[in-house]
């Protein structure tokens, strides 16, 4: 009897050892609590991650306007439910590797890891095929803010543009124009007329869309097509804040963003992305009218984040 209990014992402590996760919920619910003690789902970097912005009448709303963005089903106007689903979440069994939540949210896994100090044994280990090939192929380095000159072609632009260039950390480090462009815009319908353009970019009638792209091609569009002059402003973040930045990027890089002309707009989107990168940076909450290039440029020099900027002139003025 004595033997067979022994037995029991060990054999329990070996298929512990063989399946570590098997208390996994258990650690979850602990991480839970840590981060309600903590008053996480209050912090800065929570409401970054999560475009968690104070309703007018009071709660948060998150300005992520896609329910495949949250992993609870309140999650757009309640932090804590959705700090909650994403622990959770986090400890989900591997089905689909690049379908797991640590691979689909990988900036709010690194957040809440270091933020929790969570022991990662505890959780299941997720290789991320394409996220690991996507990083792999950009090498984000450092980033650059880019600010196009009006276009008084396209409603869009006739206050400019801005958007971030990513700079490769590897042998392209020195050649500008094989960096990629992170760019938000409306993905407006192409048949849509100017005036009609305009009302549904006032109203938030289109989704605002997150893409990345070569940025020569950018250049392209910018300084040869349109003839527009081309401001560069390198940015003062470190390789982890840029790796930060570019993990959220990965998160919203299908996700609907209403899109709105004078407030939710590129430039608008290109600060709350470097509040990622930097939760302590108070750049968003400035502009709750409007969000124009040339003063989002500003709020980044008031932070002090601009540590050099070059000038491109468009074709035509070279030629001039």
């Amino acid at each position: 009897m004595v033997v067979a209990r022994y037995l029991s014992f060990i054999l329990s402590v070996l298929s512990f050892l063989h399946h570590p996760h098997a208390i996994a919920g258990d650690y979850t619910d602990l991480l839970i609590d840590r981060a309600e003690k903590r008053e996480l789902a209050d912090s800065r970097g929570w409401r970054a991650l999560l475009h968690y912005k104070q309703g007018t009448f009071g709660g948060w709303e998150s300005q992520a306007d896609d329910p495949a963005f949250f992993l609870a089903d309140d999650g757009k106007t309640n932090p804590q439910a959705e700090l909650a689903a994403t622990i959770t979440a986090m400890d989900a069994p591997v089905v689909i590797a690049d379908e797991h939540p640590q691979c689909r949210f990988p900036a709010r896994y690194h957040w809440l890891v270091d933020e929790l100090e969570i022991d990662e044994r505890k959780l299941p280990a997720v290789h991320c095929p394409e996220l690991s090939k996507w990083f792999d192929t950009i090498k984000p380095g450092s980033l650059t803010l880019i600010f196009p000159a009006a276009y008084i072609n396209s409603p869009s632009s006739m206050f400019g543009h801005t958007l971030l260039r990513v700079n490769p950390s590897d042998y392209r480090a020195d050649s500008p124009l094989v960096a990629y462009a992170l760019n938000y815009a409306a993905d407006a319908d192409a048949t849509d007329s100017a005036i009609i353009f305009s009302i549904k970019g006032l109203i938030g009638g289109y989704p605002g869309i997150f893409s990345i792209m070569p940025y020569y091609e950018k250049i392209k569009e910018y300084s040869d097509l349109e003839n527009r002059d081309v401001w560069e402003y390198e940015l003062d973040f470190s390789p982890a804040e840029v790796d930060q930045l570019m993990r959220h990027a990965w998160e919203v890089r299908h996700i609907n963003f209403d899109y709105f002309f004078l407030t939710e707009n590129c430039s608008y989107h290109m600060l709350s992305l470097m509040e990622v990168a930097r939760p302590e940076l108070d750049l968003t909450d400035r502009f709750g009218v409007k969000a124009i290039p040339s003063d989002t440029v500003r709020a980044v020099f008031d932070e002090d984040l601009v540590t050099e900027r070059f000038y491109r002139p468009s074709s035509t003025r070279i030629l001039s």
